[in-house]
C-alpha cells in the first residue's frame, strides 16, 4: 500500500469515530455524510423539473449553514445535482405566490456560506446559470465535466441584472473585461472555456474522472484542522470576497430593474421561450436563444 493511501486510510479510520452532523431531512436537498469529514449536498428540487433555484433550496441550505457555523467535524461541503443535465439553471420562475424576498435571502445565504470555516466545492455536470451560477461562483472551488456543463448569467437579456452576487464574484474569477462580456451578452460558457479563463478550477472528460479527482482532494483537506482551514479562508477572503453591503447593493439594483416596464414586458417573453421551464433544448442551450426575446 502506498504511503499516501495508508495515510488517508488512517485518517478516515480516525474520522469515522467522530459523530456526524445532526441534520433533518430537507425538501429538495439530499445530504450524505458517508465520507468522513465531508458533507455532500445534492440538489433535487421537488418544485421544478429542471432544478431551478427556489424556496426549498434557500430554506434548507440556510439551516445547513447555521448548523455548520460551530461544527468542527465537517471539513468540506460538496455540492452536486441529482437531476441529469441540470445543476441549477436559474431562479424558479414558477414560484407561487411570487416572493420578492428570495433574492435577499439568497444573498444572506451565500455570504454566510463564504464565512464558514469549511471548504465549499461545486461538482457540475450540467447547466449552471443565473442564480445557480451565482451560488456556484461564491464557492471556494468549482469543477465540471466537459460534455454537459455550461455557465452563464442571462439576466440582462430580460431587463434585469444578476441580483445575488454574480456581478461581484465573477470579475474576481475571470477579470473585469470577461465579466463584462459574458454578463452583458448573456452568452453561455462551456467547461473548456470556463477552465481556461478561471471560471472553474478544472474541467474533466467524464463525471467519473471529476469525482475521482474530488474524492482525492476532499480526503486530503479533511485530514487537516478545521480552524486552520477557516483562518486560511479568512485571509483569502480579505482579497477576494465582496462585502455583504456590495452584494446587497446588487440586490437593490435587481429589484429596481424588475420594476421597470421593459423588464416587466420581457419577463413573460422569457417565460414563453422557456416553455414553462420544461426540460429540453432551450433550457440546455438558453444562451443561444436570448436575443429572440426581443425579436
Amino acid at each position: 500500500m502506498a504511503f499516501s493511501t495508508l495515510r488517508y486510510s488512517l485518517v478516515s479510520l480516525f474520522l469515522c469515530t467522530v459523530t456526524a452532523l445532526d441534520l433533518p431531512v430537507y425538501s429538495g436537498l439530499r445530504t450524505d455524510q458517508s465520507k468522513p469529514g465531508v458533507l455532500e449536498i445534492g440538489f433535487n428540487g421537488t418544485t421544478s423539473q429542471v432544478n431551478a433555484w427556489g424556496q426549498e433550496f434557500v430554506t434548507g441550505l440556510t439551516d445547513v449553514v447555521n448548523r455548520l457555523q460551530n461544527n468542527t467535524e465537517i471539513k468540506v461541503i460538496l455540492f452536486k445535482s441529482d437531476v441529469p443535465e441540470y445543476f441549477v439553471p436559474h431562479l424558479d420562475l414558477l414560484i407561487n405566490p411570487p416572493d420578492p424576498t428570495i433574492v435577499l435571502r439568497t444573498v444572506d445565504l451565500i455570504y454566510n456560506l463564504t464565512s464558514l470555516p469549511q471548504v465549499s466545492i461545486g461538482a457540475v455536470n450540467g447547466v449552471a446559470r443565473g442564480g445557480g451560477n451565482e451560488f456556484l461562483s461564491a464557492l471556494d472551488m468549482r469543477f465540471a465535466t466537459k460534455g454537459h456543463s455550461r455557465f452563464g448569467q442571462p439576466e440582462v437579456s430580460t431587463g434585469i441584472i444578476p441580483g445575488a452576487g454574480g456581478a461581484q464574484f465573477l470579475p474576481g474569477l475571470i477579470g473585469r473585461g470577461r465579466a463584462m462580456e459574458y454578463i452583458l451578452s448573456g452568452k453561455d460558457v462551456n467547461a473548456e472555456d470556463a477552465e481556461r479563463m478561471g471560471w472553474i478550477n478544472k474541467a474533466f472528460e467524464s463525471e467519473r474522472q471529476m469525482n475521482d479527482y474530488i474524492d482525492e482532494l476532499t480526503s486530503r483537506i479533511a485530514a487537516f484542522p478545521v480552524y486552520a482551514l477557516g483562518l486560511t479562508k479568512e485571509a483569502i477572503n480579505v482579497r477576494t470576497r465582496p462585502q455583504l453591503t456590495e452584494l446587497q447593493g446588487d440586490t437593490n439594483r435587481y429589484l429596481k430593474a424588475a420594476e421597470n416596464p421593459i423588464a416587466q414586458a420581457a419577463g413573460p417573453r422569457a417565460f414563453k421561450l422557456l416553455k414553462l421551464q420544461s426540460p429540453g433544448y432551450i433550457e440546455l442551450f438558453l444562451g443561444e436563444f436570448l436575443p429572440s426575446i426581443w425579436a
